[in-house]
């Protein structure tokens, strides 16, 4: 039985290789050794990268026959295995590719180490004809059955009650931001058992690093055993359907019927506490909700009041009006950010870029207007 996996995938954006560093993260505390680009930069490369290249290194992992394969869902990834992909795009996903893509062929498609992860839910169409014959694992709702295929071990059973309590201690949160960490302890409190408040509004302006702080909310909260958990972004989303598809199956729900977005999420909502176990919910871009800030403020907060297994976070430029809300007694003080300075960056760059000096940082701040998403790639660990 082989005793390691290697994740092939492709570098779509930030949030999509940080859900599989999360995944990742996830299979080695579940006892896998895991075969990952990020994670061999930083602890066998130093930061340097292999000796004989990316290249041969990726080639050099797929065609590993002590590596199962995980294939993780992308269109990007799919364009290169077709051979569609622009050239000179996503050429280290394309040297996996044609190695996956030929192992498959010299065993005529019947193999037992090769199989498919997403993050949001796939049409068949969307996936090349001659891979739609394998399992597609989604995660995180089938994580339980990934880790009995590669290890051919079933999950244990929690034990009683275990899932319908808050831990007694919140997970340990190393998040990678520069600043902001009062809304890490909060966050970290508001997992707990003994948190007093079910709901934690994070304000800030535009380049404050928001959507940043709820990515690692949900990558912390997916490391709690028992924790259903979900991140919905109202910014940008190009289809409400496969948005909250994706949204349910993080929670662990049936996806909502037709309807408006707030009955929708009133629907997300009832199957949640018929289910009544702990659940996190997590919503970015607050102020465009829409006609959902509405069910937001009537439905969802007054149902933390008298749900203990339901917490939120609400981020956005503009976040819901705690004073003299109904709802107020169980909402922590709205928390403001601000955008870090060039001294807080370059404390969060030593430990990744020690050789960097303030002065450097203070031009790469002034040069991209303190954008947190572009300091946080430049500054932050190598991937």
């Amino acid at each position: 039985m082989p005793t390691s996996v290697f994740l092939s995938y492709r570098h779509e954006s930030d949030d999509h290789r940080a859900r599989v560093r999360d995944l990742a993260a996830r299979l080695e505390k579940a006892g896998l050794a895991v075969v990952f680009d990020q994670f061999a930069q930083e602890r066998d490369f130093h930061g340097g990268g292999p000796n004989e290249g990316w290249p041969r290194w990726s080639k050099n992992q797929a065609d590993n026959r002590s590596h199962k394969i995980l294939v993780v869902a992308s269109t990007g990834w799919f364009r290169c295995y077709e051979g569609k992909e622009v050239p000179g795009q996503g050429l280290g996903a394309s040297a996996e590719t044609g190695v996956i893509e030929q192992r498959l062929y010299n065993v005529a498609g019947v193999n037992a180490d090769i199989r498919i992860v997403t993050f949001s839910a796939l049409t068949q169409a969307e996936v090349p004809t001659d891979l739609q014959r394998y399992h597609r694992f989604a995660d995180p709702v089938d994580f339980g059955d990934l880790v009995h295929w590669l290890t051919g071990v079933a999950p244990a059973l929690p034990p009683p009650g275990a899932a319908t309590e808050w831990p007694e201690n919140g997970p340990a949160l190393d998040w990678p931001v520069a600043d902001h960490g009062p809304v890490r302890d909060a966050f970290g409190q508001l997992l707990t058992r003994s948190s007093p408040w079910g709901c934690l509004l994070v304000r800030g302006d535009s380049e404050t690093g928001k959507t940043h702080l709820t990515r690692l909310m949900l990558g912390s909260a997916l490391n709690l055993s028992g924790l259903a958990c979900g991140r919905f972004d109202f910014k940008g989303t190009t289809s409400v359907t496969l948005e909250l598809q994706s949204f349910a199956m993080y929670l662990e729900v049936a996806p909502p019927a037709d309807g408006t977005l707030s009955e929708r999420l009133a629907h997300l909502l009832a199957g949640l506490k018929q289910r009544a176990r702990p659940v996190l919910l997590i919503f970015d871009t607050y102020e465009q909700a829409g006609e959902a800030q509405d069910w937001i403020e009537k439905q969802l907060l007054p149902a933390v009041l008298r749900a203990p297994f339901l917490r939120v976070v609400i981020a956005g430029q503009r976040v819901p009006n705690r004073a003299g809300a109904p709802w107020a007694a169980g909402t922590a003080p709205t928390l403001q950010l601000t955008a870090p300075k060039p001294e807080d960056w370059f404390r969060f760059s030593q430990p990744h870029k020690p050789g960097l000096t303030l002065e450097f940082v203070r031009q790469a701040h002034d040069c991209c207007n303190g954008s947190a998403a572009l300091l946080a790639q430049l500054l932050g660990p190598t991937t």
